[in-house]
């Protein structure tokens, strides 16, 4: 299997990305439910952040190519947002969203992924990266380590009914 990655287009499937985003959210936010005003929202900000107008996001969508088939697979995508620290005004990168598909984990999907996203962040001006991985990602732990990211903070929190 061969693995690429490329930028979203028009021609890709934005219902397939905004559900796969939600599912993150599902996953990993306390309280994130699977309503439909949440799907709605996704796929609005899978538009916004698809189409990046001010240079300062991009979505990747990762491709699998198989011997066999007579067309590129989408499995997984990530999100790349350019921020500006508040302390410096220097911009960071990091990335809003990141999903393989059940299929294709543990593969180095992830990691090809993480490499892009970074690559692109540091191609759009970037001067360092910024990474929020949910408790319980081991994976994504393992792919920023292995990638030069030293741990910084830990956000904790507390949920009021």
């Amino acid at each position: 299997m061969r693995i690429t990655v490329r930028p979203m287009s028009n021609s890709d499937n934005i219902e397939q990305i905004a559900d796969w985003f939600q599912s993150i959210g599902t996953e990993w936010l306390l309280g994130y439910e699977n309503h439909p005003r949440h799907r709605a929202e996704s796929r609005q900000h899978i538009e916004e952040w698809m189409h990046g107008e001010d240079g300062r996001s991009c979505i990747l969508i990762a491709e699998s190519h198989e011997p066999d088939a007579a067309n590129p697979q989408t499995i997984g995508f990530a999100i790349c947002l350019l921020r500006e620290d508040p302390n410096t005004d220097r911009l960071y990168g990091t990335i809003n969203g990141i999903y393989v598909s059940a299929a294709f984990r543990e593969q180095q999907v992830g990691r090809t992924l993480k490499e892009a996203a970074d690559n692109w962040c540091r191609d759009a001006g970037a001067a360092y990266m910024k990474a929020h991985i949910g408790i319980g990602n081991e994976a994504m732990l393992r792919v920023c380590k292995l990638l030069g990211y030293q741990p910084r903070m830990i956000t904790m929190i507390r949920q009021f009914d």
